[in-house]
């Protein structure tokens, strides 16, 4: 899901579609695009996209009506006042019955918020590519036909009322759409050619130029103790394990004991106090010298020593949770691409959290489609991995970027109580 506002200036079916790619960050392919307009309906609200499948009888697939009848729960669930379909598919000729029939289904589903306004079908939004109405709410140019009940049935689904007008057009150049030269100039980014080639940007790297680096063996090492040690609290009963605490991996530097030692000297302290006061010092270490690294700037410069240091913090829950507050301040864009360089140098749960860094930097400025293939690496890397699990189900479910930045507030709470300021929010996210 993107969002962006813009009071569009385009005008007719061929523009917005031309400006889908640059709305969504990527060229879909084989996509149901729901484009919504908020305000008096000239507003561009949310972007939403899946996979579209149909199954060999030209009906698409029940995962496929699943989605549709989400995305209609969303639409409604935040009142937009008017919603565009656009099936960019080559299954069919983009005239066929099958991409009327899927905007028929789309119309039903949205009743709640007035229906579908217009439904679009093309096979590829490239330049010249031919664009034909599949639906139009405002035309009575439809067969005959009814629904039953509220179900999605095949019977239904086969007599559902269809739109019969033929109206055409030609797609533009998406890549200097009106829309796609805004957010190049508003947020510096281009128009990417596809999902693939947004991976492809988080393709993985070598650690670093040593042929003989054993970080990415110490990181594996690291994760299966963090699996046995998981599995440990897990056989516990649920009382011992709520006394346990999260389970992370703060591991402490012999210079963070010394002082210990030093602040503690010969006095009698609990166990608990001096854990608890080595884990936020070499916490508060790592969070200090993960951001000196952000504001430096450090990209593709990092040494093996610094990629060691910050893949061992970004594995400290508390510094992880912290870095999140970067997203709104004015550091947003080092950080997305000290992060970005870190998904492709690091394996395990400490790509993991990069991953899950970047995704919030992207999720939190509208870049959805890009968010979700950072969440996407995040679980690869480290299935299950709890944060992405929590921001790729809120992407799913359509919550807004505004709303997802206010978790943000979580990391300045963070780094507060290791008695580290971070720079102040000074944007709102995805405007």
């Amino acid at each position: 899901m993107t969002s962006d506002k813009y009071t569009t200036s385009v005008s007719g079916p061929g523009a917005l579609i031309t400006a889908v790619p640059a709305l969504l960050g990527f060229i879909p392919e084989r996509s149901l695009i729901l484009v919504t307009f908020d305000g008096d309906g000239t507003e561009i609200g949310t972007t939403m996209r899946h996979d579209l499948t149909f199954g060999d009888d030209g009906v698409p697939t029940p995962a496929m009506l699943g989605v549709i009848d989400h995305l209609a729960a969303v639409c409604e669930a935040y009142e937009v006042a008017r919603v565009v379909a656009v099936i960019v598919d080559d299954t069919y000729p983009i005239d066929s019955d099958e991409y009327r029939r899927l905007a028929a289904g789309i119309h039903r589903r949205l009743l709640a918020t007035g229906g579908l306004h217009g439904g679009f079908a093309v096979s590829a939004i490239t330049a010249g590519s031919v664009w034909q109405t599949v639906w139009d709410s405002r035309s009575g140019e439809y067969l005959e036909g009814g629904w039953s009940d509220d179900e999605w049935s095949d019977d239904e689904w086969s007599g559902a009322p269809v739109y019969s007008g033929s109206e055409t057009g030609l797609v533009g150049d998406p890549l200097i759409s009106p829309v796609a030269v805004a957010r190049a100039v508003t947020k510096g980014r281009r128009v990417l050619a596809t999902r693939g080639e947004m991976a492809e940007h988080l393709a993985p790297l070598p650690h670093c130029g040593d042929p003989d680096c054993d970080a990415h063996v110490v990181s594996a090492a690291d994760d299966l103790a963090y699996r046995d040690l998981a599995a440990d609290r897990a056989r516990l009963t649920d009382t011992m394990a709520g006394e346990m605490g999260s389970v992370d991996q703060t591991f402490i530097d012999r210079q963070v004991l010394e002082h210990c030692v030093e602040v503690f000297g010969d006095e009698r302290t609990p166990l608990d106090v001096v854990v608890d006061q080595m884990r936020r010092l070499q916490e508060r270490q790592d969070l200090e010298y993960a951001l000196s690294l952000v504001y430096r700037g450090a990209t593709g410069v990092l040494t093996c020593d610094e990629l060691r240091v910050l893949d061992k913090a970004l594995r400290e829950l508390y510094v992880r949770d912290a870095l999140m507050a970067l997203a709104v301040t004015d550091r947003w864009i080092e950080a997305e691409q000290v992060w970005a360089a870190l998904c492709r140098r690091l394996r395990g749960r400490g790509q993991a959290a990069a991953a899950t860094l970047l995704g919030f930097v992207h999720y939190v400025h509208g870049n959805g489609a890009m968010a979700g293939v950072a969440f996407d690496l995040a679980l690869t890397a480290s299935p299950g991995y709890s944060m992405a699990v929590l921001y790729n189900d809120a992407l799913t479910r359509g919550i807004p970027p505004q709303v997802i930045g206010e978790c943000a507030q979580t990391g300045y709470l963070v780094a507060r109580t290791l008695g580290v300021e971070l720079p102040a929010p000074v944007m709102n996210p995805a405007a």
